[in-house]
């Protein structure tokens, strides 16, 4: 399983808007800017991520987005199923009765442990949790550092 660019980008705009004060209002230009984002991809974005009840979007020249509910109170389980599918590592979780052999297959529990660990630490790792975690680490304007297999980070590991 590997997140899409735009998980990742909501999951950073999300960090973003947990640093700031409750209720104020940043536009998806600086978030952008700060956060390493595409502009353009962005809009889009938070559009789905309003649909999905995590944030507010504001109309006119002071708007912007904010959060829709407290950092504490949105975890990253909730970001990544608002912009991809129910988390899912194998069609045999989907549903009972998705594989035929789900009965005798030596593998599916072992599927099944792994998806569950994966969502129970998802759902317990808040964006209030991240947020704390960032200044901490004194990373307060850029996520740089934060970012999934599918970045350029990797091609920065020596073998």
């Amino acid at each position: 399983m590997q997140l899409t660019r735009q998980a990742d980008y909501a999951i950073r705009a999300l960090l973003h808007l947990a640093a700031e004060e409750s209720g104020n209002v940043v536009q998806t230009k600086e978030i952008a800017t700060r956060e390493g984002i595409p502009e353009k991809y962005l809009p889009t974005i938070m559009r789905t991520l309003a649909r999905a009840g995590l944030v507010r979007t504001m109309r006119g020249n002071q708007g912007g987005v904010l959060l829709a509910r407290q950092p504490d109170d949105i975890n990253l389980r909730e970001v990544i199923e608002a912009i991809e599918e129910p988390i899912v590592l194998n069609r045999c979780l989907r549903d009972d009765g998705e594989c035929d052999r789900e009965s005798f297959c030596p593998v599916h529990p072992v599927w099944d442990i792994i998806q569950q660990t994966l969502i129970d630490r998802l759902e317990s790792t808040t964006f209030a949790d991240l947020a704390s975690e960032r200044n901490a680490a004194g990373k307060a304007g850029s996520s740089k550092g934060w970012e999934f297999a599918d970045s350029q980070t990797r091609d920065r590991i020596p073998a």
